[in-house]
């Protein structure tokens, strides 16, 4: 039930729900005092179905900047351009970031200085995520990467890739990912019993895994003559904690693709989140489907939210009296806060409690907004009804008068010409 709180001042609705509509459609249910992992997203955003801002727009853990540094329309000008704009400025800048994630990005496109950056980020503590393009077969950008600084931080072994080819063969065919059961890294092993490894991987690269790394899972089945190939490492480097994926992120299709249908891996953004959280130092996901769930409350939650405020928008365009309806969405987003600060917590049995506890005010609050909306839309119906008949009875009563009665009809008199 709504917990007690003090009326809404006069005229302050419409600023509430401006408010409301803004921080819950582009930021989420909008908690307050946790800590977010601030990542730096660079690589493909044009021309490619690239679901990572997706996933991180919807994770209400993640707050991220993106570095468009492959396939931008425009040309190497356009390229530039969007670095100056948006990589980093200066080292204390830089270290604002927990995460550097590397989504196929053509590294030559980057200064000295701002992979030096990168490293001492790395080295510092930062966690970072590397795909398979970064060793692509071109070899302007496998070469980039391989005589990078940032390059050492990661736990595949660019040089070897390049002295084999580049990232190998440009792979047709799907084929299987198998997470490794001894690995010493729980990450990926939570998610075995959920049926992860049923979805196919499609277009890989070779991977090349440097010691001490720990190999979470492989790639079997489209490399001939081998019978499997890391497909997720990891390891430490200095404070950092970094993750290569033979995966190529941008591509539609495969492990870590957006799911679209049941037979996709619908558990790719969990996934994901718990090998950030992993680089991150933060605690892992235990409860996988207790997780899972909440993701798609919160998703659930902010849809309702957006359709609720449409309605209320819509009503009060009729001059109803929403008052009511909006204290209700005031008491909804406080409850989406609540569920996000346990979310924010690592407290996800809690924030289902919230989440639930919101949709079962979800109901009133959609019954009360319904009985505005009828109301305010009766007094339409009854104008439109008074003037449709209004009209009915006058065109009725003319059309009598004239050509029934013929009232005021008046012969026309005949004359007889003069001679």
């Amino acid at each position: 039930m709504p917990r007690d709180k003090s009326a809404l001042p006069a005229g302050a609705g419409r600023v509430l729900i401006l408010f409301l509509s803004v921080s819950l459609l582009l930021s989420g249910c909008g908690a307050e005092g946790a800590e977010k992992i601030n990542i730096l997203l660079t690589g493909h955003f044009q021309g490619h179905s690239n679901q990572l801002p997706d996933f991180f727009s919807e994770e209400p853990l993640v707050e991220y900047t993106g570095v468009p540094t492959r396939g931008v329309s425009g040309g190497m000008r356009v390229l530039m351009k969007y670095i100056r704009q948006y990589f980093p400025r200066t080292y204390e800048e830089m270290q604002g970031y927990d995460f550097i994630f590397l989504n196929s990005p053509e590294y030559y496109v980057f200064t000295t200085k701002q992979d030096q950056w990168m490293y001492d980020r790395v080295v510092e503590g930062a966690g970072g995520f590397n795909d398979a393009s970064v060793f692509s077969q071109i070899a302007q950008i496998h070469n980039a990467w391989a005589n990078s600084m940032l390059q050492r931080t990661f736990p595949n072994d660019a040089p070897a890739v390049v002295a084999r080819g580049g990232g190998g063969e440009a792979l047709l065919n799907f084929f299987s990912v198998v997470i490794n059961r001894d690995a010493k890294d729980p990450v990926l092993k939570v998610f075995i019993p959920f049926g992860v490894e049923d979805t196919p991987g499609d277009t890989s690269r070779f991977v090349i895994p440097k010691e001490p790394s720990e190999t979470l899972a492989w790639q079997i089945g489209n490399f001939p003559g081998i019978a499997r190939v890391p497909y997720l490492i990891i390891w430490d480097y200095g404070e950092g904690r970094t993750v290569t994926c033979g995966d190529c992120m941008h591509a539609s299709g495969g492990w870590f693709s957006r799911p679209q249908t049941t037979t996709d891996n619908l558990y790719a953004a969990d996934i994901l989140m718990n090998l950030i959280l992993d680089c991150t130092g933060r605690d892992l996901i235990d409860d996988v489907a207790v997780f899972h769930r909440v993701k798609s409350s919160l998703t659930e939650f902010r849809n309702r939210m957006a359709v609720l405020i449409s309605l209320k928008d819509f009503v009060e365009k009729f001059g109803a009296n929403t008052r009511k309806v909006q204290d209700m969405i005031w008491e909804l987003d406080q409850m989406g806060r609540e569920g996000k600060d346990h979310y924010m917590n690592g407290e996800f049995v809690e924030c289902e409690e919230s989440m639930n506890e919101a949709f079962d005010y979800f109901s009133e609050a959609n019954e009360e907004a319904k009985k505005v909306k009828d109301s305010a839309l009766l007094w339409v119906y009854v104008i439109e009804w008074a003037v449709t008949t209004s009209v009915l009875i006058l065109s009725s009563f003319v059309l009598w008068t004239l050509m029934v009665r013929r009232r005021l009809y008046k012969a026309i008199e005949t004359t007889r010409m003069v001679q």
